[in-house]
């Protein structure tokens, strides 16, 4: 049998589950905002008499809500900052019901703001994260713009287009898109329904059909069957609803609420029963949450946002057209009805303004304009004329809007796992992801601190002997600790590395300069024991005895993808340890501050990278970038 489509972003059944979970944490009270690693953002829950939850939010892919603590980033971005000045404090008011729709809203309320607060994520597309203040949009993660919808600070906010909610439909409506439709059953259901790929063919394996076949011939019998599928369905994600993870040789590869019947029947896919759909959903997404999309994948969002954007033209285009051939007819029909007044009215024309050209005939409340030169006859036969044209052109736009939702349709499967370049979905974060890092040309793992905390940590937890500490010949700089290789030591190549490294990460490069020297020690020279009565800063270190100097190092640095245990990370490092297990995409040295956030902007739309993602790898300051 064809193997089920891989789910890649939350459903609208996915959506609703998620809702009603919130829905039981109703008068929970926000503490914080953080970033999450590699994307989104969570929101941390103090729920009254069952303790702290934390939602997870990552625009375009998941939510879920977790009971147990999670990987944040070491600084937060100018996003999360502004989440946390909004929603600190605010306590969840109610939980909007999706209806059909991939968006979760959340009303909230504090209590020294009477206009109340919004949360808005968008899980489909690339997705989307808003805070609204009043009807005003306060916070907004990717700023936008279309013709008909503008989503940035202090506009007006407006919710993305709906379409019908398909678990409203009656039997009669159901049946009449099944009759309607000029393409296969599962094409149908996922776009025209707008269901989406993996429950179209949950439905058709509920149902027991060809998914391949045409969907109009069958539509009287299998319209009340559909109906009645998609109200068990739905039904099926209970409230609270339960998870389901699908694996294959112990991997996850589906989360569902409901029992899935199309995994049923793919051998060596077995059902785990979870507590919460959240919990199976964060197993399952999780993974694709950090992983950065390939240039492919990039495009073929495009393509599919432009095949999304035509589809709504060729919508509204069909509809007025309907609108015309209607009119065309009506106003043919109603000539005839009144042809002796029409041809009255047109006498009265011809004598009194022989030389115009068109008169406006007014009968019974309706007026048509008629040609002076034609008989009522012939005015309706034009009529007619027009509206048969206007029905070809018709046919012809939804022939086109068929084909589109065809190519909307259509599987859009997870990248191979271990194909070229392309990241496979991974299990877990690697632990040195919580800290900056990165792998020497001899694969040695460096990691240092972010602020003044992590780089307390970095060292305590992480420094150990045969490890050596690298530091920038500068106050307040990074710490950064290079883990000894497990079988042999660290050679030259890498030292030299972690010193270009750690001169980067310093106030050097804010300072601008080209370059800058850096020292390293052995683990046992290090620690927080200063001199009698010498006071040690947090994220300060004691460094006792002889220095080892790399001098004159340059602050640049390569911006890329790497391969790294069979996972791709997007990471910046020294160009010639990112060139040595990756593809450098960029050369960044320092530059004007006040451009930075252009420089951001232009290298996230270039590369398809969450802008989160790339200002969690970039040293502090001015950036200035050339193409490798």
């Amino acid at each position: 049998m064809v193997e089920p489509t891989a789910k890649d972003r939350f459903t609208s059944l996915d959506t609703l589950a998620v809702a009603r979970e919130l829905r039981s944490l109703v008068r929970a009270r926000i503490d914080k905002a953080f970033d999450l690693v590699g994307r989104g953002w969570s929101l941390q829950l103090r729920v009254p008499g069952e303790g702290r939850r934390e939602l997870l939010l990552v625009p375009g892919l998941f939510a879920a809500v977790v009971p147990d603590p999670v990987d944040h980033a070491a600084e937060l971005s100018p996003f999360a900052k502004e989440l946390r000045r909004l929603l600190t404090g605010a306590v969840l008011r109610s939980v909007v019901d999706p209806a059909g729709e991939r968006t979760l809203e959340l009303e909230m309320t504090r209590g020294d703001d009477p206009d109340g607060l919004r949360v808005a994520l968008e899980l489909f597309g690339s997705g989307n994260l808003v805070v609204v203040h009043g009807t005003s949009l306060a916070a907004v993660a990717h700023p936008r713009r279309w013709a008909h919808r503008s989503v940035r600070i202090g506009a007006e906010y407006v919710r993305p287009p709906a379409r019908a909610d398909p678990w409203s439909l009656g039997a009669a409506e159901v049946t009449a898109e099944l009759d309607r439709s000029r393409t296969d059953l599962t094409s149908t259901l996922a776009a025209r329904l707008s269901l989406g790929g993996p429950i179209a063919e949950e439905l058709i394996a509920r149902l027991g059909v060809d998914g391949a076949a045409s969907a109009s011939p069958a539509a009287r019998d299998l319209g009340p069957r559909l109906h009645a599928a998609m109200s068990s369905l739905r039904s099926d994600v209970g409230d609270p609803p339960s998870g389901f993870v699908y694996r294959r040789a112990g991997e996850a590869i589906d989360a569902t609420p409901y029992a899935s019947v199309r995994w049923s029947k793919v051998d060596g896919v077995g059902p785990e029963p979870v507590a919460t759909f959240s919990q199976a959903a964060r197993e399952y997404f999780e993974g694709l949450s950090i992983r950065p999309p390939s240039p492919a994948e990039v495009a073929a969002a495009e393509t599919r946002r432009e095949r999304e954007r035509q589809r709504d033209v060729q919508r509204a285009a069909i509809a007025q057209l309907g609108r015309e051939i209607e009119e065309a007819r009506g106003s043919a029909d109603w000539i005839l009805a009144h042809y002796p007044e029409v041809e009255a009215r047109l006498a009265v024309a011809r004598r009194v303004a022989p030389d115009s050209r068109t008169v406006g005939v007014d009968v019974d409340g309706r007026t048509v304009e008629l040609l002076l030169s034609r008989s009522p006859r012939q005015s309706a036969q034009a009529w007619y004329e027009e509206a048969k044209r206007l029905t070809a052109k018709q046919d012809g736009a939804t022939a086109a809007l068929a084909e589109t939702d065809r190519a909307l349709a259509a599987p859009r499967p997870l990248p191979p796992r271990g194909a070229g370049t392309v990241a496979p979905r991974t299990r877990r974060p690697h632990w040195f992801e919580k800290y900056r890092w990165f792998v020497s040309s001899e694969g040695v793992v460096a990691v240092a601190g972010r602020d003044a905390s992590s780089n307390d940590l970095v060292v305590r937890r992480h420094l150990r002997p045969g490890d050596r500490y690298m530091h920038a010949d500068l106050q307040g700089a990074a710490s950064v600790v290079i883990k000894r290789p497990p079988a042999g030591a660290i050679g030259e190549a890498t030292v030299g590395e972690a010193a270009q490294w750690a001169v980067a990460f310093s106030k050097a490069w804010r300072a601008g300069l080209a370059a800058a020297s850096a020292f390293w020690v052995e683990a046992d020279q290090v620690s927080k024991a200063g001199a009698s009565g010498e006071f040690v800063a947090r994220g300060a270190w004691v460094v006792h005895g002889t220095r080892n100097f790399v001098r004159d190092v340059p602050l640049e640095l390569a911006l890329g993808p790497i391969q790294y245990e069979a996972d791709v990370r997007w990471t910046v490092a020294p160009e010639r340890s990112l060139r040595s297990r990756g593809e450098v995409r960029y050369l960044l040295t320092p530059g004007e501050e006040r451009d930075r956030a252009a420089v951001e902007v232009a290298l996230a739309n270039d590369l398809g990278l969450d802008r989160s993602l790339l200002q969690s790898l970039l040293p502090a300051g001015g950036l200035s970038a050339r193409r490798a």
